[in-house]
């Protein structure tokens, strides 16, 4: 199942997801009066894009992205406790120099793994959000399609503290994906 580093705060889901509802109830009067009753649609997002192609490449490719880079951080790990190591067995036998010598490379290793934790994790959620708005842009014109064929007025996506309760009816998560999966020939 898709489970995406980032999420945006609980604090501004809610945020926008009440000013779409508070504008979707605002002009319901008016809109019920021109054309009936608002169509209101829920889709579990995270669902869709999980399930999408895009997903699951990105899935596969942050995958191999993250065992490369563990891979890299086991091999300088070990440099760091070969380093301690050598300090360990020439406490006593080493020169004071050499012993400081010996003491500043390990403090210089782990202080290497640390930026090249960070730079690695930096360079992740990069991949990850640039992953996500290619998907993102894959999947307007399908949420535009569903929208115009369903006669959809507002699509929400299923997120937990914003949609308190749904209807099996309201819920064109499946719709979503068959018409992504009719969109990318599969």
């Amino acid at each position: 199942m898709w489970n995406p580093t980032y999420k945006p705060s609980f604090f501004r889901v809610w945020l926008v997801s009440a000013a779409v509802l508070l504008t979707a109830v605002l002009g319901a009067g008016e809109a019920a009066a021109q054309d009936g009753p608002i169509n209101i649609a829920v889709v579990n997002l995270d669902y869709v894009v999980a399930t999408s192609p895009a997903g699951q490449a990105l899935q596969a490719e942050l995958e191999a992205f993250r065992k490369q880079v563990q891979a890299e951080a086991d091999t300088r790990a070990e440099a760091a406790r070969d380093l301690r190591r050598r300090i360990s067995e020439g406490a006593n036998t080493l020169s004071s120099e050499k012993l400081a010598e010996l003491q500043r490379q390990y403090e210089d290793a782990q202080i290497e793994i640390r930026r090249f934790q960070d730079d690695q994790q930096r360079e992740l959620q990069k991949k990850q959000n640039d992953g996500l708005k290619k998907i993102e842009e894959e999947l307007e014109p399908v949420f535009t399609k569903v929208r115009d064929e369903g006669g959809y007025d507002l699509i929400l996506n299923n997120v937990p503290g914003v949609v308190v309760m749904i209807g099996d009816r309201i819920d064109i998560t499946q719709e979503v994906v068959d018409k992504l999966k009719a969109e990318a020939g599969g």
